[in-house]
């Protein structure tokens, strides 16, 4: 069964571009089309347009990536144009990560080397990084995994090496580390160390489920349902692989959908369930055909492959295998070539062809070897421990140093007798042939047999000594392994202590925290329950049943009297009135403009109801906007309802008049209600032919404080009051609602936090 790995590729993508942030690239996907239309328009070709067409090609790199690689290759035309630091080096940067994308690894690394080139010019240490990492991120899908580790490390230690004082987002950086952790875990996965590669992969889901950034949490998903698919856990596989695949529906990151959806075609592959896995896999090759992702329909080509195999239907078996070898000869990568190769053998032993089966099979075993030979291996255990030291070791450093000096001077010593011993064995030996030649001088006549013995004991005297000589460098050698060996081990076990105090204290403190944002959640959910029950008993306030009943009666009297024009008005209004209120009841805050028009609608029906008695004015502050203000809905209108109903309406007169005012105060905005009625100490039974079924009590006042209160405890400040007395005289009632200032971009902030 054949995994897409995912390698998270958005990572340091906008580093050093000091125009866009990361977080607004996000923002901007619903408004992708009207800044399209913005940058059609707009003539110049200068950093403004480049920024709105890095923010497009940035947009859409995961919905369409062939639209994005046509967005950055228009930035790069006019490149000579663009003066901004870090505009054309991102450019590139993004360049290299969507042809990467789309499997064209030549091109995707001339892009980064570019980009890699400019950034170490201008001292961009972070966009450094990123070029890195995408360097490392081809190595790793071409299986060259030294080098992808190397490339990774190199851009680990840049960004260790910034100082904190650097003015990067902090939330740039961590989301950059978090990449990198994931990246690191692919190279584990690839050597088949499981259980370091699950590490990394939580480490970088834990890093960023802290940053909110559900992007990069996709991928690691996808690795470890991987990893449990290699293990035979094929039931966490396919729940790993399913979180992952709504996740990224939800976001609208088509690649992972499209992705995992072969990851899935896999998975049921293995527990047997080739129609369902049939389903996904064919469905995965056309999503990816939309994408031009050539690298993914070739791992979902031959997990189809697979399962026609399975369900003993050769002819397509053998034709997605074909294909799937095509694509992977043409992007050279050995990982396709040899899962096609090994499905073909299959394939061709079934149709019983043993020459091509064997052929097949013979590419199969090539590949395989050729990919996790025991250089790369050594090489990336070399290198994992040079990471691993390099990350955890500083405190041990200068010790390190110490040691390394005294071993070199141990070593020099060493060699200093060696060599004094060897002058001291080549001096005896110069002597003593010195001396056996004085004797051979003299009996060189008679001796001649004697002195080529001699000789030849004198030669394997010296063959003796130096083999004896060599045996002594060895067993020196050997007890400086030894030594080094020791310092290691007692270095291992000094570190290990020390983590594990550390995630004792980590789990301590994740309990800690867990317990308080379970309290903080109480808190919420009870404020919520609180402001529910408040806002419906405003809309049972406000939309009253003896209201509706009197207007319909209304409308009715003037149908009946033919006056359709006032009917019609009517009808219109009340309909107008009723939206509003249906729409605003749904939330906690609506814009002033709104609620304004509401109570405008409610004052004009009553006054249409009863025979115009009363006259009504709406008194603007000029600097208010009420579009940009925000109003808590049904708050204003009780007080007007009760204002007419037991105030105006009770006994009516010739001058009955209502006043509604909005102005704005130094503390907030002030919603001031006035009538020249009976005022709040008439309390004589009303006989107005009017007034017939309306409550005698004031409604929705004790709801009002309740809101009010509310407020206040959401806002420190504590600039919402309300109070209600009698006018000037005793004549009518003055109500004043002064609540804070609350604007689209202040709610926005909040929910945002929220």
């Amino acid at each position: 069964m054949k995994i897409n790995l995912r390698i998270p590729l958005l990572m340091m993508l906008i580093a050093g571009f000091s125009m866009i942030g990361s977080d607004r690239l996000m923002a901007q996907q619903s408004k992708l089309d009207s800044l399209e239309g913005v940058v059609a328009r707009y003539v110049p070709n200068d950093n403004k347009k480049a920024s709105d067409l890095f923010l497009l090609a940035a947009g859409y790199i995961y919905s369409n990536p062939k639209k994005s690689l046509v967005f950055a290759d228009q930035i790069l035309s006019f490149e000579k144009n663009i003066t901004g630091v870090g505009i054309v080096s991102s450019s590139y940067r993004l360049k290299g990560l969507i042809l990467t994308m789309l499997a064209r690894f030549t091109e995707a690394l001339s892009a980064f080397n570019t980009a890699l080139v400019r950034d170490r010019n201008t001292g961009n240490a972070y966009g450094e990084a990123g070029d890195l990492s995408g360097i490392a991120n081809i190595h790793l899908y071409q299986s060259n995994l030294p080098q992808a580790l190397n490339f990774y490390q190199q851009s680990t230690r840049i960004l260790k090496n910034i100082p904190e004082s650097d003015p990067k987002n902090y939330n740039d950086r961590k989301r950059d580390e978090a990449a990198i952790y994931g990246n690191i875990g692919l190279v584990y996965l690839e050597t088949k160390e499981y259980a370091k590669a699950i590490e990394h992969f939580e480490k970088s889901i834990a890093a960023h489920q802290k940053l909110k950034n559900n992007l990069g949490i996709i991928p690691a998903l996808s690795n470890i349902g991987n990893i449990y698919n290699k293990q035979h856990d094929y039931k966490k596989a396919i729940i790993y692989a399913d979180s992952a695949t709504k996740m990224a529906q939800v976001l609208g990151d088509r690649i992972s959908y499209a992705r995992e959806t072969g990851n899935l075609s896999g998975y049921y592959s293995n527990t047997g369930r080739y129609d369902r896995a049939l389903s996904y896999g064919l469905k995965a090759i056309a999503l990816n055909k939309e994408l031009g992702n050539t690298k993914s329909i070739g791992f979902n080509m031959q997990n189809v492959s697979e399962a026609y195999l399975k369900k003993n239907d050769l002819a397509q078996a053998k034709r997605y295998a074909l294909g799937a070898l095509k694509i992977g000869k043409d992007l050279k990568m050995p990982e396709i070539q040899r899962d096609a190769s090994d499905g073909l053998s299959k394939v061709y032993e079934k149709l019983a062809m043993p020459d091509s089966a064997l052929f097949y099979y013979k590419s199969f075993a090539m590949l395989k070897d050729s990919i996790s030979n025991s250089r790369k291996r050594d090489e990336i255990a070399r290198l994992s421990i040079q990471y691993e030291f390099d990350k955890k070791e500083t405190d041990y450093q200068q010790q390190q140093v110490l040691n390394e000096e005294q071993l070199k001077q141990q070593r020099l010593q060493l060699a200093l007798n060696a060599e004094q011993l060897n002058a001291s064995i080549r001096l005896r030996s110069l002597q003593q042939a010195q001396l056996q030649n004085e004797k051979l001088q003299k009996e060189e006549k008679q001796k001649l047999l004697l002195i080529a013995e001699n000789n030849g004991k004198l030669q394997s005297v010296k063959v003796k000594q130096l083999s004896q000589l060599q045996m002594l460098n060895k067993l020196e050698l050997k007890q400086l392994w030894l030594y080094a060996i020791i310092v290691v081990i007692i270095l291992i076990s000094i570190l290990l202590l020390v983590y594990n105090k550390y995630r004792i204290r980590q789990i301590r403190l994740r309990g800690t925290l867990q317990q308080q944002q379970s309290e903080q959640l109480n808190r919420e959910l009870s404020y919520q329950n609180q402001l529910s029950e408040s806002e419906l008993k405003a809309i049972r306030s406000q939309m009253n049943p003896h209201f509706i009943f009197n207007v319909l009666n209304s409308i009715e009297s003037y149908i009946m009297d033919n006056d359709r024009k006032v009917a019609s008005r009517l009808i219109q209004k009340f309909a107008a009135l009723s939206r509003l209120i249906l729409e605003n009841s749904t939330k906690s805050l609506v814009t002033a403009d709104r609620e304004w028009k509401a109570i405008r609608l409610y004052t004009e029906l009553e006054a249409i109801r009863y025979d115009q008695i009363f006259s009504h004015e709406f008194i603007l502050d000029e600097s208010i906007e009420l579009r940009e203000l925000l109003l808590p809905p049904m708050l204003i209108q009780p007080l007007i309802e009760n204002a007419i109903l037991h105030g105006l309406i009770v006994a009516p007169k010739k001058d009955a008049h209502l006043s509604v005012s909005l102005k704005k105060e130094q503390t907030g905005i002030c919603v001031t209600i006035v009538d020249n009625g009976v005022g709040l100490s008439f309390r004589q039974k009303p006989k107005s032919i009017f007034l017939k079924g309306i409550k005698e009590q004031s409604m929705g006042l004790e709801s009002i404080k309740e809101r009010i209160e509310m407020i206040n405890r959401q806002h420190p400040s504590n600039v919402a009051s309300f109070s209600i007395e009698e006018g000037a005289g005793g004549i009518g009632t003055v109500a004043v609602i002064c609540l804070p200032v609350i604007t689209e971009s202040e709610s926005s902030q909040n929910i945002n936090q929220d």
